[in-house]
């Protein structure tokens, strides 16, 4: 079976043109494949991009030449080659330059009516899916994707890369739509940090990168960031917050880990005060970890004390947590450490334990001190249907850092590097990433 595939384009003007593309012989007497190869159709996409590319040029250079103002045909200047990268070739293209009309000399000697279209020598179609594939997987990786799918010219790690960061600074740099209908719910932040490798020549082991989500009843928003590369960590995340219709007087509840840092930069972006909850997963897990130590120390059978006095505030002080009872479980608390302490001077064979129950209790007393103003009443809210752990943090940091920059990638990365995968990944998640419209969506 012999094919043709011919183009037919029209103009403004009513002209019409016809090219042909590709001839295909498909003779297979064995039927051993059906349809168009792999190498066919990536021929025939470059053909026909090609094609297309050519007469929108000259359409264009032909309709730029009349001065809006007189009417006039302004003088051509000269042709330039220019090379364009799309997702189906490398095209080198000829390029008009004309020069300003005689109604309006003082604008300059020489225009270019591609001068937009060209600027970044790619198409947005090429840029937005060279960034969602360089955040999704390695940048090398990514490269072989293109090659392996689309007819594009050959890629290369380090354009994927340089791609990514300016589609990065551009999300970073946009502004959020106004919202006509600001609503009275309350905003909830839950945000974590992630450890990932650091390249050799900053000096230190790993980076710092904050990852989190920005809830509504009903709109949320991922958002990452490295605040050793970020210009303006404060700004970054006002303006997540303004993309979700935040006015400045909403009520911003943070749920963190207890990490200092991490609600102090919601802070610094709301610039006001702002309600911080304790994560209750790491408060349980604490406590687990004073129950396991106690009961591992009561449950020796050369225990010296009464088994009641230990036990008994250790299987109250989740409940009193739970409940809101702060006083009474630092209490309960503060009875455990000065009875550990007395079995810990005990010259027998449970001396260890019993120090490590005590290192136990101090290490929860300690950690409740110094959150004091964020622990609540979980069981409240909980029953209200409010969130009370970082799950929401926990998985962005999955999705975001581990996904991406984990440890089993082997990958160094540099603070910018970080920082512009982190921002490009939570983009891509949330679908801001637009790569059929041409554009970011804020």
């Amino acid at each position: 079976m012999d094919v043709r595939i011919t183009v037919e384009t029209s103009s403004e003007t009513g002209e019409k043109r016809t090219e042909e593309l590709l001839h295909l012989n498909l003779a297979d007497k064995c039927h051993s494949h059906l349809g168009l190869r792999l190498e066919q159709a990536k021929a025939l996409l470059v053909q026909l991009q090609g094609s297309i590319l050519r007469h929108q040029m000259e359409e264009i250079s032909a309709a730029s030449r009349t001065c809006p103002c007189c009417g006039r045909t302004r003088p051509v200047h000269d042709y330039r080659t220019r090379v364009l990268d799309t997702l189906f070739g490398r095209f080198r293209l000829r390029v008009l330059r004309r020069r300003k009309c005689s109604c309006r000399l003082g604008e300059g000697d020489a225009l270019s009516p591609f001068a937009q279209v060209l600027r970044d020598r790619a198409t947005p179609d090429l840029r937005m899916l060279q960034a969602e594939l360089g955040a999704r997987h390695s940048f090398r990786e990514a490269a072989r994707i293109l090659e392996t799918f689309l007819p594009c010219a050959r890629q290369h790690n380090t354009t994927v890369r340089n791609r990514l960061d300016i589609v990065a600074k551009d999300i970073t740099d946009a502004k959020p739509p106004v919202s006509k209908t600001l609503s009275s719910q309350p905003l909830t932040v839950f945000i974590d940090g992630a450890h990932i490798r650091c390249r050799p020549e900053y000096q230190k082991r790993h980076l710092d990168v904050v990852v989190g989500k920005i809830e509504t009843h009903d709109m949320c928003r991922r958002f990452g960031l490295a605040p050793q590369a970020a210009t303006s960590s404060s700004n970054q995340l006002r303006r997540d917050l303004d993309a979700l219709g935040w006015d400045g007087r909403r009520p911003v509840t943070v749920i963190s880990d207890g990490e200092a840092a991490l609600p102090n930069l919601i802070r610094g972006a709301t610039k006001g005060k702002i309600r911080h909850i304790l994560d209750w997963w790491h408060i349980s897990m604490r406590v687990q970890h004073v129950q396991n130590a106690i009961k591992g120390l009561v449950q020796r059978k050369d225990f010296p004390g009464t088994t009641a006095l230990l036990m008994t505030p250790v299987e109250t002080l989740r409940w009193n947590l739970w409940h809101g009872e702060i006083q009474v479980a630092a209490t309960h608390l503060q009875w455990l450490i000065v009875d550990c302490a007395r079995l810990a001077k005990f010259e027998t064979a449970f001396r260890d334990q019993a120090q490590k129950a005590l290192a136990r209790c101090h290490d929860l007393y300690s950690y409740l001190a110094n959150n004091l103003g964020s622990l609540v009443d979980y069981g409240r809210r909980y029953r209200r249907g409010l969130p009370i752990s970082t799950s929401r943090a926990e998985g962005c940091v999955d999705d975001i850092a581990n996904a991406r920059m984990s440890k089993r990638s082997r990958m160094r990365w540099s603070p910018r590097g970080a920082h512009n995968v982190a921002v490009t990944r939570a983009a891509v998640l949330d679908g801001r990433l637009s790569v059929s419209n041409h554009r970011i969506a804020a």
